[in-house]
């Protein structure tokens, strides 16, 4: 009796060791869940936009032999934007994502010109002017100009690469929208002057014209991009976007309609956070 007692003791003490054994071994944890681009997204970004707007204007000053002036110019319109985007990816395998996203954008786009034309004749012959020559009248024409892109937005598709779990290189392209100003003002100068000596007779200065016109144009938008994740929620960004408004007539039947082609680059960097 006493050895059998002997053997059950010596048996729960085993069975206890053990026990004790397996509850001192570290428990490992479970293996963190793979990270996922699916979701929906908002952030902000901000970056520098331009774009040569090809212009062509009708002056109604000194009209030429067809009846009109006119007048090109390629201004390089340009400045810092800043804005927001909202958006939304599907990742259906572990390497390719496709998504929608929209953004609106401030834009401090402007550029401006100016320029001058003048034609000279002979004459008035007054007493002012010399006994010799006489005087010399010169009419000078002064334009001003300016564009501006003070805001757009965009609608877009995305399909991208996922490269190691958290790299993204992205194609885009959809709709653009945008707002676009052109402004244009000339006043006129007339200068008598003494033939033969230069000097001024008179001068006097008139306004012609102070125009300006303000439009929403729908173009498309195509561009490229690479998104790198931080962590599961947040991510940052930098992009490249062609924007192309088309072509639209400013200040049209004033006689100084102006054509302007509207296109702009977009370059920016952007940080998301994802839901």
């Amino acid at each position: 009796m006493k050895k059998l007692l002997l053997v059950a003791a010596l048996g729960f003490a085993a069975i206890g060791s053990a026990q004790a054994a397996d509850m001192a071994l570290p428990v490992k944890a479970p293996p963190p869940a793979p990270w996922t681009w699916t979701g929906f997204y908002i952030g902000g970004n901000g970056g520098y936009s331009w774009g040569n707007w090809d212009s062509t204007s009708l002056a109604a000053i000194f009209p030429g032999p067809g009846g009109t002036l006119v007048n090109t110019a390629s201004p390089n319109v340009q400045g810092a934007i800043a804005g927001g985007q909202i958006g939304y990816n599907w990742q259906f395998s572990p390497q390719w994502l496709a998504g929608v996203e929209a953004d609106g954008q401030w834009s401090g786009e402007r550029a401006s010109d100016n320029a001058s034309s003048s034609i000279s004749v002979a004459g008035p012959f007054t007493g002012a002017c010399d006994i010799v020559g006489g005087c010399t009248t010169t009419a000078t024409v002064n334009d001003a100009n300016s564009w501006k892109l003070p805001w757009f937005a965009t609608l877009r598709g995305r399909v991208g690469l996922i490269e190691e779990s958290t790299w993204l290189f992205y194609a885009t392209g959809g709709l653009a929208v945008g707002g676009a100003q052109f402004a244009q003002s000339s006043t006129g100068t007339v200068t008598v002057t003494k033939t033969l000596s230069g000097t001024v007779v008179s001068t006097n200065t008139v306004p012609i014209s102070a125009l300006s016109g303000t439009t929403t144009l729908v173009g498309f938008a195509v561009g490229a991009g690479i998104e790198k994740m931080l962590t599961q929620n947040w991510s940052i960004k930098v992009e490249y976007l062609f924007m192309d408004f088309g072509s639209y007539t400013f200040l049209a039947g004033t006689g100084f309609d102006t054509n302007v082609k509207v296109i702009d680059n977009v370059i920016r960097g952007g940080v998301n956070y994802k839901f």
